[in-house]
């Protein structure tokens, strides 16, 4: 969890000053390991948390398990875009392989997020403790990614207008704090629910 947090506040400062005109130069193998461990280390922490999840949450570990599956999925998908637009840069050929992959990336994201919602809505209306703080943090990563994702953005362009520059920087800017501190909050909380074995005691018995 503190390699997570130091590698997503590197990329964190990496999009910063990206976003500010100062790009920062970093070696490949150190580019490589941000990218598996910022990939990786939420599909660990969902499987795990499906796997300690009680029998009887039927919600929770399909919800685990979905957004887990999507995670993977979403991995795979990344790496064979990437490899696939290189691919076509070099033959020159229309890109439509990187349009369908595209596509599936945004859906299963999506599903992810849903899926993620519903557990974050289940976890802060039927539990206490570090389980209801969780369901918290899930709540607001969605609400940060939906912000950041549609109405900030539009917000933005219909106000200031395309030529505002330093008005949509200063919204990227925000977006992405925002979003890693969540992140990182959210996965922190669920480390600490796997870590107590997940024995927060639910509000009611109607699971």
């Amino acid at each position: 969890m503190y390699a997570y947090c130091i590698f997503a506040f590197l990329s964190l400062a990496i999009s910063v000053c990206g976003e500010l005109g100062m790009p920062i130069s970093m070696g490949h193998m150190v580019l490589t390991v941000e990218h598996l461990l910022l990939r990786l280390t939420p599909i660990v922490l969902w499987a795990m948390f499906s796997l300690a999840l009680p029998a009887d949450t039927r919600l929770l570990r399909y919800c685990s398990k979905v957004v887990t599956i999507c995670y993977m999925l979403t991995f795979i998908l990344g790496l064979c875009f990437r490899s696939n637009l290189v691919t076509m840069t070099e033959d020159g050929q229309t890109p439509q392989m990187v349009t369908v992959l595209t596509w599936i990336q945004g859906t299963i994201g999506l599903l992810s997020v849903i899926a993620s919602l519903m557990a974050g809505c289940h976890l802060y209306s039927k539990y206490k403790g570090n389980m209801h703080k969780l369901g918290i943090a899930l709540v607001m990563v969605f609400l940060v990614w939906l912000a950041g994702s549609n109405i900030i953005p539009s917000a933005v362009f219909y106000l200031a207008g395309n030529t505002q520059q330093t008005a949509i920087t200063c919204v990227n800017i925000i977006i992405e704090v925002s979003s890693t501190s969540m992140y990182i909050y959210a996965y922190y909380m669920m480390c600490r629910a796997i870590n107590d074995g997940v024995q927060d005691t639910p509000r009611d018995k109607t699971m």
